[in-house]
């Protein structure tokens, strides 16, 4: 597995790591438990126009579209966003709207602010220098209302959880999954390492299609590489990018943040002192 040297690397569009998901994704990422309920319950009581960044094939912006918000999708990867918009064919009408753009999070100009603006799933993970999170938190403040609201969630990464992935467990295949595909069954496996310096996650996804007699008659490796980060390091980005804390929640339930939180849900306003800006 690929190891960058320095924090301040920038790296190279991460859209090609996306792009091998897109005909799997929905079958084997079905998001966390209540997420899409919650994000759409916010864009629907915010109101007014709603950015999704990470959009991805559409699990919760097809859903915020189908409850009359009106939704931009954005996302790196181009066959991620065409999955997207065949599924958002199929459920037409809708009482909402849903335009899709491509654009790296990193750095993108969209040219109009929104009332409400996501970023589920962890998605904010996949910046991985700090240099890569400030730029992407700042680029979102630029694009929000100054009475707007960003919400988007974290991975409360744990030491316990970290060291069952590192030395000796390092990088060991794990089955992840069996599920029924188009193509028949598929069974997916992933090996898991931790950098604990660069605080990196890297995966390695191996899916394997067999047919009725459960031989391989197909096989697809993926990666994913993700960077988490602790509450008192996104505080301080937040800050820095020009946001103040309106709550930071545990779980989609609205719960406070805990030791044994799983998530960090934060609900953030552009600072009083930059609201006045244009």
């Amino acid at each position: 597995m690929t190891r960058r040297k320095f924090l301040g690397d920038h790296p190279t569009s991460p859209a090609p790591e996306y792009d091998g998901w897109a005909d799997v994704y929905d079958l084997i990422h079905d998001g966390l438990d209540g997420d899409c309920e919650f994000y759409v319950a916010q864009a629907k009581g915010t109101g007014g126009k709603t950015l999704e960044i990470g959009c991805g094939t559409g699990r919760i912006a097809i859903p915020m579209a189908m409850t009359g918000v009106d939704v931009l999708g954005m996302d790196i990867s181009e066959p991620m966003l065409a999955e997207c918009r065949r599924k958002f064919e199929l459920v037409q009408p809708v009482e909402g709207s849903l335009r899709l753009v491509c654009a790296d999070m990193r750095d993108f100009s969209l040219r109009e602010r929104f009332d409400f603006i996501a970023m589920p799933y962890r998605t904010f993970m996949h910046c991985l220098t700090p240099a890569d999170q400030l730029s992407c938190l700042t680029a979102v403040r630029a694009h929000l209302k100054k009475d707007g609201r960003f919400v988007l969630n974290l991975w409360a990464a744990r030491p316990s959880v970290i060291a069952a992935y590192t030395g000796a467990q390092a990088g060991l295949m794990r089955l992840s999954g069996r599920y029924e595909s188009d193509e028949g069954g598929l069974v997916h496996y992933c090996a898991s390492d931790f950098d604990e310096y660069l605080q990196e996650l890297h995966e390695e996804h191996t899916l394997y299609w067999t047919d009725e007699d459960g031989d391989v008659v197909n096989m697809r490796t993926l990666s994913l590489t993700r960077a988490w980060l602790t509450a008192r390091e996104m505080l301080r980005l937040v800050q820095l990018a020009g946001f103040e804390v309106e709550a930071l929640l545990g779980d989609f339930d609205g719960g406070p943040l805990l030791p044994s939180s799983t998530e960090m849900i934060w609900a953030l306003r552009p600072a009083a002192t930059t609201r006045g800006r244009k």
